[in-house]
């Protein structure tokens, strides 16, 4: 009995050890990844590193279900953001795995799920991750938890990034962040807002990217998250650039470098070298240039973006080219060019490989091949240079089209936002699954179809920068264009050209008097007036505040003064009503003169604007011609001196309204 007794006493006591030494390791588990989350997104590297270390010692161990899933939350997330998909997808479904079957942990199932598809959004498998989030957040109402919610649209606008779709994707972000403010968690809020600010500079909002960008580079110093730093950094960046600023750029792209080489960041230091040379390319500071290069040398390997691997391969060519290595530059060239042939779209750097090429022909002295790749690269960045246009005002009009349709609907959250937009997107999608299943059957018309749809569009913009969108009149820039081509043919067969330049006599005051609205009621009369009497070829713009210029082919002077006659006569006929209901008349002055093959846009304008200048001088509502007599050459000089300060300073103000005016239609 009493041996019995001493061994259940020692069973005990070996027990309670084992136990004990149990219940140590977990406390020492838990401690390690309460570690690893403090330091997550401040020091990403030393994170990844503490967690391996507990898979070689602790992990081996029977821990607690809920740490064992938190460990691969934790590791899949530290993948993640050292952009190692496939390490982050492995630790995901393992802990997805682990988590499904317990009730208690279905929060934690959420954010596995999620760094899963963060991770299929990294390898390019967005379209797929789309419509499993809107799975996962139809399930998450069950949880009520707005930080998992806030989550999952958090994903959902990384998703349609990566897709383009900034729009949709601003509005996910904007839901995202309603969600996470009815939370305590500032670290949420400040990575959602964050992001916003990445989207709203695609989107060309700079003032607004600006403002979220610095306060979240401040939320996430003061916390010394350097990893979050170092995003942030990345954006303003590119926020500089977009704006043309390369020196604050250069700057940023600086400063961001500084966090990546603290943090150990491979893939960073890599993509921030690059960029950094690039500017100092544009620069023309070549040694630096030289030398950021070479820090990328090493990490080339780790890259696999398609975008960086370009730039990449443009800088090295150009760098033997500074070298004046042109053999060299044309051998890393060619197999590239050729390589990238059935791309539908090329980045600028590609494009730029064809200069290059053409520089290195040059080079040697082989300048037919010169001449022709030379010539391929004009094309190419002709239609690039079309398409970035097309894009920039597209991305432009999102950014409008989102703010509009929120103020419309002030009663809407961002998630009915949302909602819409995503509504309209799968309605985009269904109709684009049609015309591929029509395509199946008549390839060749659809495939006409769609050259057809891509020539309009590129008409419409094209419309767009090239209209003044009051009057509906060609603007500046495309009489410049026009003017060039009807000089062509001046010097080719010698058909004259004429010009006419008009101005509304008094429009300051019909806008004092009237208002705004009503002075653009004449503006737009007037244009239609144009548009309803002017011959097929005529030229007419809308060069400023009340002034408007008209190109006359194979019209002489005499022709032109006539025209001018009847359009004076004309819209001193139109009537106008106010908003009270009155009915008033205006008149107009104009100005005539001759084109010459050898004058510039600027010349024609600075000829005929002295001459509608006489005609205000000389009582308005006349036409004054370059061909008209004057007896008195030296009478006329005198009177010019002799004219009123008002006169002056009326004339001043017009240039400073038609001064307005383009920095308003350029910056449109």
């Amino acid at each position: 009995m009493q041996k019995t007794l001493k061994n259940l006493f020692l069973f005990l006591v070996i027990f309670a050890g084992a136990a004990h030494a149990s219940v140590e390791k977990t406390q020492s588990f838990e401690k390690t990844l309460n570690g690893v989350q403090s330091i997550l997104y401040s020091v990403p590297i030393k994170a990844r590193a503490l967690l391996s270390e507990l898979e070689k010692v602790e992990l081996k161990q029977n821990q607690p279900l809920p740490l064992l899933v938190r460990y691969y939350l934790q590791k899949s997330t530290v993948d993640l953001l050292l952009n190692d998909p496939e390490s982050a997808v492995t630790a995901a479904n393992t802990g997805i795995e682990l988590a499904k079957n317990d009730p208690l942990l279905k929060a934690d199932l959420y954010l596995m799920q999620l760094r899963l598809g963060q991770a299929r959004i990294l390898k390019g498998e967005e379209a797929l991750v789309l419509d499993q989030l809107d799975k996962l957040l139809a399930e998450s109402k069950t949880l009520n938890d707005p930080s998992v919610t806030a989550e999952i649209l958090l994903v959902k606008g990384e998703a349609y990034k990566a897709q383009n779709d900034y729009d949709v994707s601003m509005a996910a972000l904007m839901s995202s962040l309603e969600a996470a403010k009815t939370t305590q968690d500032a670290l949420l809020v400040e990575r959602i807002a964050s992001s916003l600010g990445g989207i709203l500079v695609q989107l060309n909002g700079f003032d607004k990217a600006s403002l979220l960008l610095d306060q979240s580079y401040q939320f996430f110093r003061e916390r010394k998250m350097s990893f979050n730093q170092l995003l942030v950094k990345l954006d303003m960046a590119e926020l500089a650039k977009k704006q043309g600023d390369k020196k604050q750029a250069l700057l940023e792209y600086k400063q961001a470098l500084q966090i990546a080489q603290v943090l150990g960041d491979g893939s960073h230091r890599f993509r921030i070298n690059l960029q950094i040379a690039d500017l100092l390319l544009q620069s023309g500071d070549t040694k630096s240039m030289a030398r950021y290069l070479k820090q990328t040398d090493a990490l080339r390997e780790r890259e696999t973006i398609r975008y960086y691997i370009s730039k990449y391969n443009y800088l090295k060519a150009n760098k033997s080219l500074l070298n004046e290595n042109y053999q060299a530059a044309i051998d890393l060239v060619t197999p590239l060019i050729t390589g990238q042939a059935d791309l539908s779209r090329l980045y600028r750097t590609e494009i730029e490989l064809y200069l290059v090429a053409s520089k290195a022909h040059f080079g040697l002295e082989d300048y037919k091949n010169a001449y022709l790749t030379l010539l391929d690269y004009q094309n190419r960045f002709n239609n690039f240079s079309a398409d970035e246009q097309v894009d920039n005002l597209e991305r432009q009009q999102m950014l409008f089209n989102l703010e509009k349709l929120k103020a419309e609907n002030q009663h809407l959250s961002w998630n009915n936002v949302l909602q819409t937009l995503e509504l309209k997107t799968n309605e985009d999608k269904v109709e684009y699954l049609n015309v591929l299943v029509v395509a199946g059957v008549v390839a060749t018309v659809i495939a006409t179809m769609a050259a057809l749809w891509i020539n309009r569009r590129r008409v419409r913009w094209g419309k767009i920068a090239n209209t003044d969108s009051l009057t509906g009149l060609y603007n500046r820039r495309y009489l410049s264009t026009q003017l060039d081509k009807l000089k062509t043919e001046m010097e080719s067969d010698g058909s004259p050209v004429s010009c006419l330049l008009l101005d509304v006599d008094h429009f300051k005051k019909v806008n004092d008097t009237y208002g705004h609205p009503v002075g653009d009621k004449v503006l737009t009369g007037i244009a239609e007036l144009f548009k309803n009497d002017l011959r097929r070829n005529d030229v007419c713009s809308r060069v400023g505040g009340e002034e408007f210029m008209l190109l006359l082919p194979n019209s002489q002077l005499e022709q032109a003064q006539l025209i001018a006659e009847d359009l004076r006569t004309r819209i001193s006929e139109l009537s106008f009503t106010t908003e009270q209901g009155d009915e008033f008349n205006v008149t107009a002055s104009f100005g005539v003169t001759a084109v010459d093959a050898s004058q510039s846009l600027s010349d024609i304008y600075s000829d005929v604007d002295k001459l509608l200048y006489r005609a205000k001088q000389n009582g308005r509502n006349r036409v004054e011609s370059s061909g008209q007599n004057n007896t008195d050459s030296n009478a006329e000089q005198t009177a010019e001196t002799a004219a009123s300060l008002a006169d002056k300073f009326s004339r001043l103000g017009r240039g400073m309204r038609r001064l307005k005016f383009r920095f308003a239609q350029h910056f449109s």
